[in-house]
C-alpha cells in the first residue's frame, strides 16, 4: 500500500475564481517506509516526485486527458496509462456502489504556516476480494484540511473535474493489489473537495476476515500517512510537466 494516500489528498480544495500554481513539500509513509514528497500543480496537471525502496519515481497526471505517466528514473523508463482503463479495472475488483464512507469534523485545528488546518475523522468500508476470498476492506483515521486560503485557486480545475462522473485518480500497482483502496481514495478526493487544501492524513487499512489471504494482508504495512511541511504559489514553468528526454516509453 506504499504511496497511495498522497495523490488523493492533493485534490482537496474549495472552488475559487483565479488561476494559480501550487507546490507542496512534505513527507509520506506506508508502514516503516517513508519518503519526501514534492508536488507541483497547474490547472488539470500535477506532478509528484518520491522515492520508493531506494528508487526515484515521478508520477505525471493530466486529469483532463485521463492520462498518467509513471517515470522510473533508475531504469530510465516511462510507463503510460489511461485512467479510464484503470478505473474499469478497479470497478471490476471493487464496485464503487458498495462503498460506505463518512467524514466527521473533530473540532480540532492546527497551524501550517499561514494555513489553519481542520481535522476530520474518516471511516470507510467496501466489500472486495482477496484471491478467492470474499472480504471487507476498511480504511479509517484522520485527515486535516485548510479552508479559505488564497492557494486554493491552484486546484480549481482539478476540483471541477473531481465533480464529474468519470473522475478517477489511481495508481496501477495499487489498483492491481487493492482495488477497494483505490476506489476509496478516489472517492475521498471528491469528499474533501468542498472542505479545503490537504495538510496531513493518518489512515489505517485492514481486511475483515479469517481466511489465509486476509491473514496475510494483515501482516503487510497498514498505516498510511502524509504530512505537508511547506508550500509555494510561485508560477511554474512548462518544463515541470515535461517528460524526460531519452527515456524509453512503454504503453
Amino acid at each position: 500500500m506504499t504511496n497511495r494516500l498522497v495523490p488523493l489528498l492533493l485534490l482537496a480544495t474549495l472552488p475559487c475564481t483565479a488561476r494559480a500554481d501550487l507546490a507542496l513539500v512534505g513527507y509520506s509513509a506506508a508502514g516503516p517506509l517513508s519518503t519526501q514528497e514534492r508536488i507541483w500543480i497547474h490547472e488539470s496537471q500535477f506532478r509528484r516526485d518520491y522515492v520508493d525502496r531506494g528508487r526515484a519515481y515521478t508520477q505525471l497526471f493530466d486529469m483532463t486527458k485521463h492520462q498518467l505517466y509513471v517515470v522510473d528514473h533508475a531504469a530510465r523508463m516511462i510507463e503510460s496509462y489511461d485512467l479510464k482503463a484503470l478505473q474499469a479495472t478497479a470497478d471490476q475488483g471493487a464496485p464503487p456502489g458498495t462503498l460506505k464512507m463518512t467524514l466527521t469534523p473533530t473540532g480540532e485545528t492546527r497551524p501550517l504556516r499561514t494555513w489553519t488546518c481542520t481535522g476530520y475523522t474518516l471511516a470507510a468500508s467496501m466489500p472486495t476480494r482477496l484471491g478467492n476470498e470474499e472480504t471487507v476492506f476498511h480504511l479509517q483515521g484522520k485527515v486535516w484540511v485548510a479552508a479559505g486560503t488564497p492557494e486554493q485557486a491552484a486546484l480549481q480545475r482539478l476540483v471541477e473535474l473531481a465533480r464529474q462522473k468519470d473522475f478517477f485518480l489511481g495508481i496501477p500497482a495499487a489498483i492491481k493489489a487493492t482495488p477497494a483502496q483505490a476506489q476509496m481514495l478516489s472517492e475521498l478526493a471528491r469528499s474533501l473537495a468542498p472542505r479545503g487544501l490537504p495538510c496531513a492524513g493518518e489512515l489505517d487499512a485492514r481486511y475483515e476476515g479469517n481466511g489465509p489471504m486476509a491473514n496475510l494482508a494483515r501482516r503487510l504495512p497498514a498505516r498510511l500517512s502524509l504530512s505537508i511541511q511547506d508550500f509555494s504559489s510561485a508560477p511554474l514553468g512548462p518544463d515541470v510537466f515535461a517528460l524526460p528526454a531519452n527515456y524509453q516509453m512503454r504503453r
